[in-house]
């Protein structure tokens, strides 16, 4: 069953990925590097506030019994939540300085107005994968989102025959908001089929309850984003709009590694879970044997991908002779493939034995080391210091983070 959901979340992941990459390719290629900088900062900024809306509420839910109460408040919140998102990052935006030449200029702005509404529609979608996920169902998230996706390509082929054909960034992200929109709703059409319940009633009181107990995984999922996007914001505001689009390109490729440990995990955490529900003699033998398996499967499919990543970063000079700079920041953030992988299997097992307070103070001490060595090095040495941090940032963390799972198992084992 893991590997059935793994396989379906992969495919998904592809899709998506696939689709957004074809929309990158497109771009760079008739735009180049400059322009296509301005739609990785677009995208990076809204893309903040899709992880956002997260905030570890899938992750509760799945612990609860009462499955049809506890559905209505996660997508009540859900909802509440992308709302509230929305206007804060419209909010934000205008405190950070308008920029002529980089950073948020008049053009990305108007472009972040257009693709916000995204963020609701992305709380859906995750909403509607907690229940994809209680039910081992994330087949349906993959048709979800397929559809999705072809809705996004078609609008991106109109766009660039006829509607947006005087600047294709803007057509790119229309049709990337279209796509959001069908993901959400359709997921959640999908969702009511294995709830028959609307899921929107505003608990008030669960609601609370839901983001009280979400909150310290919340925090960690915080910390992790700030300091997992710092390099994207720092690197806007202080380096040309230019070397934004060179790294946000190979960027963008290694994010797309990036999605098999997630999804791997997502599949692997209800077992994990179950495992501790039951009696305490197997209980430490079966959790131990589904990390134990988990890294043995983690850990060389990244170096596997780490070698494909090496090897293939210069065929990025083929989208563009312009993005030939790209395969260095590439090879660098591959070399932390790694390191992504273990610490994604690590941080969800100690979420899995209730250490979620210790992962927030954790990500948030990261978090405040990564900014502050980006802020220092990233406008003196530009797009390679974001990549070396990056690599270094998550090779602490997964130090750190391994240290506290293996004390926390020796105080189980011993019955503390």
């Amino acid at each position: 069953m893991v590997a059935v959901n793994t396989v379906s979340q992969l495919i998904t992941k592809f899709v998506s990925s696939g689709t957004v990459l074809v929309i990158s390719l497109l771009l760079a290629r008739s735009a180049g590097p400059d322009r296509y900088g301005d739609f990785v900062k677009i995208t990076t900024y809204i893309t903040f506030f899709f992880l956002l809306s997260d905030f570890g509420m899938n992750a509760f839910y799945l612990q609860r019994k009462d499955e049809m109460v506890w559905w209505d408040a996660l997508v009540s919140a859900r909802v509440l939540g992308g709302s509230l998102l929305v206007f804060l990052s419209l909010m934000l935006l205008t405190i950070f300085p308008q920029g002529v030449g980089q950073g948020y200029t008049r053009f990305v702005r108007m472009g972040i107005v257009l693709f916000c509404p995204a963020i609701l529609f992305q709380s859906l979608l995750t909403s509607a994968n907690g229940m994809f996920q209680r039910h081992l169902r994330y087949d349906l998230s993959t048709i979800a989102v397929t559809v999705g996706c072809l809705a996004a390509l078609a609008v991106t082929a109109v766009s660039l025959w006829g509607a947006f054909s005087h600047d294709v960034v803007y057509g790119a992200i229309a049709a990337m908001l279209l796509g959001s929109a069908v993901m959400g709703i359709a997921g959640m059409m999908f969702a009511r089929t294995l709830s028959a319940r609307s899921g929107i009633s505003f608990p008030w009181r669960r609601m609370k309850e839901l983001f009280v107990c979400a909150f310290p995984l919340g925090i960690t999922l915080l910390f992790n984003l700030v300091y997992s996007h710092a390099d994207s914001v720092i690197l806007t505001l202080s380096r040309t709009t230019r070397e934004v689009g060179i790294y946000g390109l190979s960027y963008k490729v290694f994010e797309w590694a990036l999605v098999l440990p997630t999804f791997f995990m997502n599949a692997v955490y209800p077992p994990m879970l179950r495992a501790l529900n039951h009696k305490a003699g197997d209980v430490s033998m079966e959790f131990m044997k589904l990390l134990r398996n988990s890294l043995r499967f983690l850990l060389p499919s990244s170096v596997f991908l780490l070698i494909l990543l090496w090897v293939g970063a210069p065929l990025l000079s083929f989208i563009r002779q312009d993005f030939a700079a790209s395969t260095a920041p590439l090879r660098v953030l591959s070399l932390g493939l790694p390191f992504f992988f273990a610490s994604s299997a690590v941080m969800w097992a100690l979420i899995a034995l209730g250490r979620p307070w210790v992962l927030a103070v954790l990500y948030g001490v990261s978090m405040a080391a990564n900014i502050t060595a980006n802020a220092f090095y990233i406008p003196r040495f530009g797009y390679m210091a974001a990549a070396w941090i990056t690599v270094l940032s998550e090779g602490l963390v997964l130090l750190c983070s391994f240290i506290v799972l293996q004390k926390v198992l020796q105080k189980s084992k011993q019955g503390v």
